[in-house]
């Protein structure tokens, strides 16, 4: 018997047999990417490429162990075949005793998010599921320092430590970075905010700008979406809630031709009736959300060194819901309206909305010898349009409505090292064609009379007669951004290492500006009542023309130091800056002076610590301190809106992030900390001709805390079926929402608490569950402004909850 065994030994050991194979989750067949592959009781083995495959060469009976950190170990018996190929595929569980481990690209390549000296969050798609995730605004709501607001689907704001994309002015680039599958926006509202078929998003907090480049000196927020694969599956989820909500989004994947080229097609369609009651029944009716949106994706690998892949999206929006309603002022009103009450109102006109989206991206991967090129061509372009009641009350007052427009292409191309070797490396070379257009339409109707009187302190000759005056203001901008950057990292040490960044920018943006008065005639002579708030600047054939460039060095510079394999520290620099901009909003200078605001610059300056315990727990942790000089700030004072200069601006900050995990239970937190004021910031004077300083003022959408808490508990109620309940507890400290730091239209600390309690079977092919947001029914404002005829301000959603029902196709 010992002479058989031996002899078929000899065999076998004279035999050499390729063993190739994929690696997915059990759950949804998709790949895991750098899994590991290794015979049993020995260090020999590989990891899976970025599709989840491996192969590894066997020339004995073994057993193969499949292993991916949170999943349970698949160990196979494979025997080698003389002359022939063995294909072995692992389809791993999910083990619900171990944190998954995040990827992100904060370097332009993915990495583990423990690995990169960043202050970064990453809200995976099993994030997304479990909290029940079914917009942007609502997977931000975890990450520290980090607050959203949105009174219209185009009007979404994004604030990372202090500093917030802007959504009333088109001549004002976002100041954090919004990213879709590498693709650049400049402007929020051209960022879709419903999410389809979602891998995951990834916050980068602080200045970005070497390698991201433009506008990234509040941070990049980066959706990344699921890639095509090669399998055959679909998927279909269903939503139904309270305010008549419905949500339907499916996907499906298919591969082509296989191991080359596969398909993934997805789609979504929202409605929501508005929580905002409205007392004309008309007005009501358009009072709703109401989305559909498609996004078709193609990989092909036609061999082991290149990866395309093609991606495409359209989306649209018939209407929107409105948030408004008519505060009034409690010493003030001119009108003599009292204000709505609660989240009831009465307008003159409806809000009607309207926005179409779409766009492409190709990204193409070639690997020569150990380095990658990566090429990446983007085109985008959204347009909406929106009209409504401006003084959002029952008085006749103003309308107001804009139409904005924005298209884009770019262009980027750069290499990279492995990011394992001593030395690594990333340079490449950048460009941005973009054009961006708003037409505002403002009028003042017959009830801004008793306003205009109480401005001017006299009478209006003949104000029984007025009806309408207005303006139209129309911007078009053309922007041109060329780039080269380069950022290496170098190991001084078996743990330290010291990284250098540079990126030099060359921009030319160009306005062409002109602004229409209309006014109404009595006797010859004109009321000029909209003379309080604009004037003739230019013509349709004749605009203004102004110039903004900018040919600037930006850079970073620090070091990380590993104390062990999973502990690290880190100290940085950053040294950034954003464009010069232009006030595309309504002015009251005929020459049109004040068009231009200059460029800001930042040093930021960071330490940050990152651990990983054990497969159990992952705490990361920065301090910050940041100093601006020439800060750009939107100041929105009713209809008056532009942007100026903040000559001085210091703050610092702190960050956590935790995440443990028990039998059955996990549990997640993040903190965060702002310290942020104006140290000099002139602007005017006041009604008494004193000089108004806002130093010392809290920065806009800047609260002091951010506190978030995410307990989940997953019970098995028999071998197949879970019980999963999840909640998600966050807290917002007060925050501004003018620079003056109006207390009556501030956002108010609220605590917000959502739930989740869900039923699936272990390989998750299906699930049931009801979910509730905003559980303790808190409403607090988003936004609100201060006009002459009285406050309005946006209120946040109560509470609102519903069953969504999901199935897994494989």
């Amino acid at each position: 018997m010992s002479w058989c065994f031996l002899a078929t030994y000899c065999v076998y050991a004279q035999t050499s047999t390729v063993v190739s194979g994929r690696v997915v989750r059990a759950s949804n067949g998709e790949p895991l990417v750098g899994a590991s592959i290794f015979v049993k009781g020995t260090t020999r083995g590989t990891i899976t490429n970025e599709f989840g495959y491996f192969q590894i060469n066997i020339s004995r009976p073994v057993e193969l162990v499949g292993r991916f950190i949170g999943f349970q170990d698949f160990t196979q018996v494979v025997i080698p075949n003389e002359g022939r190929q063995a294909t072995v595929n692992f389809r791993l569980v999910s083990n619900d005793m171990q944190l998954r481990d995040a990827v992100v690209s904060a370097n332009r390549v993915e990495e583990y998010l423990q690995k990169v000296p960043v202050a970064a969050s990453v809200v995976s798609q099993r994030d997304i599921e479990r909290r029940s995730m079914y917009n942007t605004l609502e997977t931000l709501n975890n990450v520290p320092n980090l607050i959203t607001d949105s009174w219209l689907s185009s009007q979404v704001s994004f604030s990372i430590r202090g500093l917030s994309t802007v959504f009333d002015n088109v001549g004002f680039e976002s100041t954090v970075a919004l990213y879709i599958d590498d693709a650049y926006f400049s402007r929020s509202f051209a960022f879709n905010s419903t999410l389809m078929d979602i891998e995951r998003v990834e916050v980068l907090r602080g200045p970005q700008g070497t390698l991201f480049g433009k506008n990234t000196v509040g941070g990049v927020i980066h959706i990344v979406s699921e890639k095509p694969e090669f399998a055959n599956n679909g998927q279909v989820e269903l939503t139904y809630g309270n305010y008549n909500f419905f949500q339907a989004r499916a996907k499906i994947n298919r591969e082509l031709i296989k191991n080359k080229l596969a398909l993934r097609l997805t789609g979504a369609y929202t409605r929501r009736d508005g929580y905002i009651l409205d007392q004309v029944p008309a007005i009501q009716n358009v009072n709703k959300t109401n989305f559909y949106g498609l996004r078709g994706s193609l990989l092909y690998t036609p061999n082991p060194n290149t990866t395309i892949t093609l991606r495409g999206y359209y989306g649209k929006d018939g209407d929107a819901e409105n948030t408004f309603v008519y505060a009034s002022k409690p010493d003030y009103n001119p009108v003599g309206i009292s204000a709505d009450e609660g989240m009831t109102t009465q307008q003159s006109v409806p809000n009607t909305f309207e926005r179409q989206q779409y766009g492409t991206v190709a990204k193409g991967e070639f690997k020569v010898g150990r380095n990658t090129i990566t090429s990446i061509t983007a085109f985008n372009k959204s347009a909406d349009t929106y009209f409504g009641d401006n003084d959002v009350s029952a008085a006749n007052v103003s309308l107001w409505g804009r139409t904005q427009k924005l298209q884009n292409v770019s262009q980027e191309v750069r290499i990279h090292s492995p990011r394992d070797e001593r030395f690594s490396y990333i340079g490449g070379l950048y460009f941005l064609n973009e054009q961006i257009s708003a037409l505002d339409t403002f009028s003042l109707q017959k009830d801004f009379v008793p306003v205009a009187e109480a401005i001017l302190g006299t009478p209006v000759p003949n104000g029984d007669l007025f009806t309408n005056e207005g303006y139209t203001t129309n911007s078009t901008i053309h922007s041109r951004s060329l780039a080269a950057f380069a950022s290496g990292s170098y190991e001084l040490s078996k743990s330290l290492r010291l990284n250098i960044g540079l990126r030099y920018t060359s921009e030319r943006r160009r306005l062409s500006y002109w602004q229409q008065v209309h006014n109404q005639y009595e006797n010859g002579q004109p009321f000029d009542l909209i003379g309080l708030y604009a004037v003739n600047v230019g013509s349709s054939s004749t605009p203004v023309e102004r110039n903004a460039d900018n040919n600037v060095l930006s850079y970073d510079l620090g070091l990380d130091y590993r104390f062990t394999p999973f502990m690290m520290g880190y100290a940085k620099f950053v040294r950034g800056f954003k464009g010069a901009g232009f006030n595309t909003s309504v002015t009251t200078d005929p020459g049109g002076t004040g068009l231009v605001f200059k460029p800001e610059f930042v040093n930021n300056y960071e330490l940050g610590f990152k651990s990983k315990f054990s497969d159990r727990t992952r705490f990361n942790a920065a301090l910050f301190y940041t100093d601006y000089i020439n800060k750009q700030e939107l100041l929105d004072q009713g209809t008056r809106v532009r942007v100026a200069n903040a000559p001085k601006t210091q703050g610092w900050g702190v960050e956590t992030e935790f995440s443990g995990m028990l039998k059955n239970f996990r549990f997640d937190i993040s903190t965060g900390y702002l310290h942020f004021r104006y140290i000099d910031f002139p602007f005017g004077t006041d009604e008494n001709g004193n000089a108004v300083n806002y130093a010392g003022n809290h920065l806009l959408k800047a609260p002091d805390f951010t506190v978030s808490v995410a307990p989940e508990y997953t019970l098995p109620i028999t071998d197949q079926l879970r019980v999963f309940l999840g909640m998600n507890i966050n807290y917002t400290g007060k925050a501004f929402n003018d620079i003056s730091n109006a207390t009556i239209i501030a956002r108010q600390a609220a605590t917000i608490v959502n739930g989740r309690l869900s039923l699936a079977p272990r390989n998750g092919k299906w699930s049931i569950a009801l979910w509730g947001k905003n559980l303790t029914n808190k409403t607090f404002i988003q936004h609100g402004w201060e006009y002459d005829w009285g406050n309005q301000i946006a209120w946040s959603r109560p509470r609102y909850f519903g069953i969504e029902l999901y199935l897994n196709f494989l």
